[in-house]
């Protein structure tokens, strides 16, 4: 008797072995999830010793229109996958928090488990998902959300699990390092590489959240999350965008030795985290400022196993697909295996972490003032910024006119954000000043 059920175990795949899936959207990154299941179905049915399928799909109207063969898996209803008991696995690619956040709780409340993308809905709502996943024993998987076919989250909750991180400097945006890419390597206007870059596919229609750091930092609390078991919300990110940098900027930190890049920074420093979204400049020299175009990047300090870097497409249909087929295994396995082990949920003291406000940062500085021509212009300035504790540690001033005034570029040493604020206050209040002075952040040590 023994033997038999061994013989029956050989010849197939085991009673309930089978893992059919239910796909929410299927446009750019949902098609390409398709293609890759078609093409590697054999390979990952072996690895995962069971069936696997797309058994239905729903989407809200764009679907990939160079997929044909899938009428037959279309439903009109998104209830038609979420209460069929045989679904156990749903792949949400919508986008977007409603509805894709109605759906997504209810399948977990189904007993199905979730592979995401949505960046903005884990930023957003995320803790609450998780729990939900742990109440109902699903398990969830969002690699697709932060820097596409990059791994860099199974980086951090694996390969690095029994290790300590104490900082991330990432480049998570490929829409706003593609502009700023572009104005340094080849020149021209802000607006004017924007429109290529909508032309070229590689920015949005409306590209506000690109540009203005948003979908930068909600990346980056999803990442903070996990590289710090600390609850973090979007209201925590300082988030300034691009649109200020001018080419001007860029000349002048050529000048000094970097580059102009719109940077996620994540730092602990003895429990309080920093999590910002800004354009930072940083040297030139440095393996960073070399990431270019659509491309992304992670630089990680570890404690034990020190500076870690992972670059890639950030973006992109097979990329992204990619990184959600690889949840799709590892979630897969566990459903097979009947584990219970859930290795994304916050611990117990996560609450317990300070954020840093603007008043607590300290960095460098990059300051562009637009002054008159006049004698004893710097002098005011640097009495100003003297007075309030900020120490000089370069300046260029050049004689030629840009818009009717004159350019005046300071970097500083070490300071107190909140008192940097203060001066640059102050001295846009002379008479002499005639714009809003510009103000870049400096991370010398990004590597």
């Amino acid at each position: 008797m023994e033997l038999k059920n061994m013989e029956n175990k050989d010849i197939s795949k085991g009673v309930g072995n089978k893992i059919n899936i239910g796909l929410f959207g299927f446009g750019t990154v949902g098609g390409s999830f398709y293609r890759i299941l078609d093409i590697r179905k054999k390979e990952i049915e072996a690895m995962l010793s069971a069936d696997v399928t797309i058994k239905k799909i729903f989407t809200r109207g764009n679907r990939n229109p160079s997929i044909d063969n899938i009428g037959n898996l279309m439903v009109n209803n998104a209830d038609d996958i979420l209460n069929d008991k045989s679904i156990n696995v749903i792949v949400e690619l919508m986008g977007g928090i409603d509805p894709a956040k109605e759906y997504i709780e209810k399948a977990i409340k189904n007993g199905k488990s979730v592979i995401t993308a949505n960046k903005a809905l884990l930023a957003e709502h995320g803790e609450g998902i998780f729990k939900l996943c742990k109440k109902h024993n699903a398990h969830i998987g969002f690699e697709a959300a932060v820097g596409g076919g990059i791994p860099i989250l199974r980086s951090i909750k694996n390969g690095l699990a029994g290790d300590s991180i104490t900082s991330v400097f990432s480049i998570i945006n490929g829409t706003s390092n593609y502009i700023l890419s572009k104005m340094t390597n080849e020149g021209g206007k802000f607006d004017d590489i924007l429109k290529k870059a909508q032309e070229k596919g590689y920015a949005e229609a409306d590209p506000s959240f690109d540009i203005n750091g948003i979908d930068s930092a909600h990346k980056l609390v999803i990442l903070g999350r996990l590289a710090f078991a600390a609850s973090i919300s979007l209201k925590d990110v300082i988030i300034e965008g691009i649109k200020e940098v001018s080419d001007i900027d860029i000349c002048f930190a050529r000048d000094l030795g970097y580059k102009i890049k719109l940077l996620g920074i994540l730092k602990n420093d003895d429990s309080k985290i920093e999590i910002r979204v800004h354009p930072t400049l940083i040297p030139s020299a440095s393996l960073l400022s070399n990431v270019d175009g659509v491309f992304n990047a992670f630089f990680l300090n570890a404690k034990f196993a020190g500076p870690i870097s992972l670059t890639g497409y950030g973006a992109g249909g097979m990329a992204t697909a990619s990184a959600v087929m690889g949840d799709f295994i590892e979630i897969g396995g566990k459903i097979i295996n009947s584990e219970k082990h859930h290795d994304i949920f916050l611990n117990e003291s996560s609450n317990k972490v300070q954020i840093k406000r603007k008043k607590d940062i300290i960095s460098r500085y990059y300051l562009r003032f637009s002054a008159m021509d006049r004698p004893g212009v710097l002098a005011k300035i640097s009495k100003i910024l003297g007075d309030n504790s900020i120490s000089i540690s370069s300046m260029i001033q050049q004689g030629r006119k840009i818009d009717g005034s004159v350019p005046i570029v300071i970097t500083t040493h070490e300071a107190n954000e909140e008192e940097l604020l203060k001066s640059i206050e102050l001295c846009d209040k002379l008479d002499i000043i005639l714009a809003k002075t510009m103000i870049l952040r400096i991370e010398d040590n990004v590597n």
